[in-house]
């Protein structure tokens, strides 16, 4: 069968290629189209015979995809029925090329259609086709099925395709699900769970309500992450990547198994030896998942806040991703023999560096880092260099590191980074400014910005403008001194301005316009921004002004020009010659700024020698071909015309009033350094996304249900401070409550049943999640995971969770602790909710029959029977006796005062952070062995009586 196919194809490719060698030897592009429209013609008169066999065919249809890849796309409704044959074909070869026509074809289409019109054309062509072989029992049909769909089913991720009210939303979901069921299933080879994993992203991608309104997947897909195949969990990522950005409160449950692995890689150096690459494990799967780190940190909820950092994480994670920082650092800085390794090292390093940080690396960790990264600066290779500066840029703008805190180290290295901002590499040279800027603070700013200003003048073309509107956001932000502030400005602009020679500049106007509104805003600027614009001006005799320079002169000394004028070198007349020189000289726009600056010198100065001038220039613009000068012109020339005393014109013009934009507009103009350092930070693409689809939640509950058989370890848990919590065929929870006042420890202990039965070890073991179900605000509790279990229970694992009573609890806000595993291939995910009440906080309180009268009088008196009293009768489920009742009470915390006539009394104190309170009881029954009580509750908190008599009667009444 081999050999045939070989035949096969040696026999069409001799076609195919004496057809492009004729096309290439065309003298010209009519020849070539005529040579094409006679193949066409060919074609298409074998198709219409209908008697074509499948190698026949494939020939033709290679010929019309090379045409199509020409660019002859009015071709491509020629050949689809022949490719939907082939793709009906049980022949291997035929089926791959029909897959591979119609993709090629359909993606070559340039009719004016939508994404989704496309889609579903697509998916309704060969929708039927595309079934039988995702269902096939031949793996490679499945293979070119989820090929095909990640070939045609591609768009940005920011763009919602389908919906569930469109006609054929279950069409696709009936795809989505057999793709879902291929990468999810233990029994698929590799190469198809990998190829799986890709097709479902990019369905989600275009159906993202699917993985939205399924709580049921996502721990699925989450369990993939301890997959024993690198393979798969690194094709995986992406996939989880999406899905964890629609779904932000899985990200905490998915950072163990990631810490594990890194962990066991880089640190015990534990790797199958076919993942090796040169001496390094699996380098490539490192990077990936250190991104897949970072990534996570900076995820953000439905309010824009990071729902992951470290006080979140368990103390196990966090020792192991230090360790595997630390580790990655040490490895980088030691010297390391061959460039594939080097490579690899420094790509660890990088990704190592960008982690460091959330995990608050110590002070020796980062400084490392530092010198690690400094040396590959030096490096020959340019994407060595960008990677070093990258890795630096996030070191130092989200670390508090004092590296070069002294004087020495920070001369140093800045000699290094302005040295790298000549870099032969545009992309280097835009990196080392990016860096420049993150370090710069309170107590460099004077030497970097000088350095700027000094490198202004040759820095290329591309770079200018970004340069100048860095250099003027850090001299605002780093400001103390006026005078250096207006220097520094004016500066820039005359060197970064542009001639009035040829008007080009480099300076944006974003950058001239903050300016002004700074002097705008601070009356001590004024005058002196019009003293050092007079001085600039002045030193320019040859008239090779700055027009930035001219803008802002034209605006600050029709303003302020005035608050100078007695300064005799300073003085009005000199000013307006500057500017008058000046006007012919600069572009229409600033001419236009001019005339207006001249015509607030009329006013505020009418008897100057410059007015006849001002006039006169009035009267020859009003002529003038360009319209904006034209009308400016003869609309102030009509007010400077029209009485002696300017009368009108001083109605006109009016002090400029101050600006109210409190935010500097140039943040939205750094670029991609801003979203490194966190400004103007945006909120997740696909979060968006996930919130606009039909308006359904983002954070949906972790429970659709609660498992079943929940409640009897809940209820157990109510009254015994041990026991077991949940039991099943493979799985048994035991529970063991320690009590500190309000402090309460629950200790887990899981056991594997299955293990003596089938012999079958629990693996993957996770906790998914401890879902608080208290308010958010100020919550009645605070919960914690203090160790993790092991992923693999033999025997038993034990985890511990610590819960903080801060307040009165209410009992329906108890938390739902989530688990998954497998075990014999199965995937069990169970929801089992554990009660965390107040009265968990009691502890006896040992007074005498008297006292417990008096404070039960006090109580009444006090808060009144709406407020300090509770009282509730309970029907049995089953018939107690006396005593027993009383042995219960003693459990929950209870003091037994009194035990008489089938009246029990009983005293505790129930403690929260907040406050502590007095409780008494008082329990009537009718008989030694009894169905029927009367419970009457008093307690010193104003409504915590009917919380507990709500308690006592849930725990009673299903005894």
């Amino acid at each position: 069968m081999q050999g045939q196919l070989k035949h096969q194809s040696k026999s069409q490719f001799k076609g195919l290629n004496q057809f492009i060698l004729d096309l290439k030897n065309s003298i010209d592009q009519d020849e070539e189209n005529k040579k094409i429209n006679i193949e066409i013609e060919n074609i298409r008169s074998k198709f219409n015979h209908n008697s074509l066999n499948g190698y026949q065919k494939k020939k033709y249809l290679c010929k019309i995809i090379y045409i199509c890849l020409l660019g002859k796309s009015d071709i491509i409704d020629f050949g689809i029925k022949e490719c939907f044959d082939l793709i009906n074909s049980n022949v291997f070869s035929e089926k791959k090329l029909g897959y591979l026509a119609i993709s090629v074809l359909l993606n070559n289409d340039n009719s004016k259609v939508s994404v989704k019109e496309k889609f579903n054309y697509i998916l309704e062509s060969v929708f039927n086709e595309l079934i039988k072989d995702l269902k096939s029992q031949d793996e490679e049909f499945n293979c070119l099925a989820i090929q095909f769909i990640c070939s045609v089913f591609n768009c940005s991720e920011d763009k919602v395709v389908i919906t569930d009210s469109d006609s054929n939303a279950q069409d696709w979901l009936e795809i989505i699900d057999l793709v879902y069921a291929c990468f999810t299933s233990p029994l698929q080879k590799t190469i198809l769970r990998k190829k799986s994993a890709i097709a479902l992203k990019l369905l989600l991608q275009i159906y993202p309500e699917v993985i939205i309104s399924n709580n049921n997947w996502t721990p699925r897909l989450i369990k993939l992450i301890d997959e024993k195949d690198l393979g798969v969990i690194i094709s995986s990522l992406p996939l989880l990547t999406f899905v964890l950005n629609l779904k932000p409160q899985f990200v905490k449950t998915i950072i163990p198994s990631i810490s594990k692995h890194l962990f066991k890689i880089v640190v015990e150096n534990k790797c199958n030896p076919e993942y090796y690459y040169y001496e390094i494990p699996a380098p490539w799967l490192i990077v990936k998942l250190l991104q897949f780190l970072e990534q996570s940190f900076l995820i953000a909820n439905k309010e824009g806040e990071q729902v992951l950092s470290i006080d979140k994480l368990d103390n196990q994670s966090v020792f192991e991703l230090r360790q595997v920082v630390a580790k990655s650092i040490q490895n980088a800085s030691q010297p390391i023999k061959g460039l594939s390794n080097r490579n690899s090292q420094s790509s660890i390093l990088f990704q190592a560096v960008s982690l460091a940080v959330f995990l608050e690396a110590s002070p020796e960790a980062i400084n490392g880092a530092i010198n690690a990264l400094l040396m590959l600066l030096n490096s020959n290779e340019t994407n060595t260099r960008y990677l070093s500066l990258d890795a630096l840029i996030k070191l130092f703008a989200r670390s508090n590191s004092n590296y070069l805190a002294s004087k020495e180290k920070f001369e140093e290295n800045l000699i290094l980074f302005v040295k790298l901002l000549n870099d032969k590499d545009i992309s280097v040279r835009r990196k080392s400014l990016d860096l420049l800027y993150t370090i710069c603070d309170i107590s460099n700013y004077t030497s970097i910005i000088n350095q700027l200003l000094e490198y202004f003048p040759t820095a290329d073309f591309l770079l200018k403008s970004e340069l100048a509107i860095k250099i003027t956001i850090l001299a605002e932000k780093f400001a103390t001194d006026s005078t250096w502030y207006v220097t520094t400005m004016l500066k820039l602009l005359s060197i970064g301005g542009g001639s009035t020679s040829n008007g080009v500049g480099f300076i944006s106007n974003e950058v001239w316009e903050r300016i002004v509104q700074i002097v705008v805003n601070n009356e001590d600027l004024q005058k002196k921004t019009c003293s050092k614009i007079i001085i600039k001006l002045l030193k320019n005799p040859n008239g090779q002004f700055s027009e930035n320079l001219i803008k802002v002169g034209a605006f600050v000394l029709g303003e302020y020009g005035d608050q100078i004028n007695n300064i005799e070198d300073l003085n009005i007349n000199i000013q307006f010659h500057l500017l008058f020189d000046a006007y012919f000289k600069v572009s229409l726009l600033t001419r236009a700024m001019l005339l207006s600056t001249f015509l607030k010198l009329l006013v505020k100065f009418p008897n100057a020698n410059f007015v006849p001038d001002i006039v006169d220039l009035f009267e020859i613009e009003s002529q003038s071909m360009d319209l904006e000068i034209q009308t400016r012109a003869h609309e102030y020339l009509k007010l400077s015309t029209l009485n002696t005393d300017f009368k009108l014109a001083k109605t006109v013009i009016k002090p400029f009033p101050i600006f109210n934009q409190l935010e500097n507009p140039l943040m939205n103009r750094l670029g991609s350094v801003s979203k490194i350092i966190g400004l103007n930070r945006s909120r997740s693409k696909s979060l968006v996304l996930a919130q606009n689809i039909a308006n359904k939640p983002v954070e949906n509950s972790f429970s659709e249900s609660l498992s079943n058989n929940w409640y009897a370890g809940y209820h157990r848990m109510l009254y015994f401070d041990a026991g077991i919590f949940y039991e099943d065929q493979l799985i048994k929870i035991t529970y063991r409550v320690i009590k500190n006042n309000f402090d309460l420890t629950y200790i887990f202990t899981i056991l594997n049943k299955s293990f003596k039965s089938i012999g079958a070890n629990i693996t993957s073991f996770t906790v998914l999640n401890i879902e608080s179900l208290t308010q958010k605000n100020n919550p009645n509790y605070i919960i914690g995971l203090k160790n993790i279990p092991n992923k693999t229970i033999r025997d038993k694992s034990n985890m511990e969770i610590q819960i903080k009573i801060r307040n009165i609890i209410e009992n329906n806000e108890s938390p739902i602790l989530s688990l998954t595993f497998q075990c014999g291939g199965s995937f069990n995910q169970l929801n089992l909710k554990f009660p965390v009440i107040l009265l968990k906080s009691l502890t006896p309180s040992q007074i005498t029959v008297s006292e417990f009268q008096n404070r039960w009088t006090q109580i009444g008196q006090l808060l009144g029977i709406e407020q300090g009293e509770s009282s509730i009768e309970i029907d049995l489920s089953h018939r107690q006796n006396y005593s027993n009742i009383v042995r219960l009470l003693t459990r929950l915390g209870f003091y037994i005062v009194e035990d008489l006539n089938f009246k029990i009394s009983g005293a505790g104190i129930l403690h929260s952070q907040k406050s502590n309170y007095g409780l008494l009881i008082e329990v009537e029954v009718n008989e030694e062995i009894c169905k029927h009580l009367r419970i009457v509750v008093r307690c010193t908190g104003g409504g915590v009586s009917d919380i507990i008599s709500s308690t006592l009667k849930e725990i009673l009444g299903k005894l």
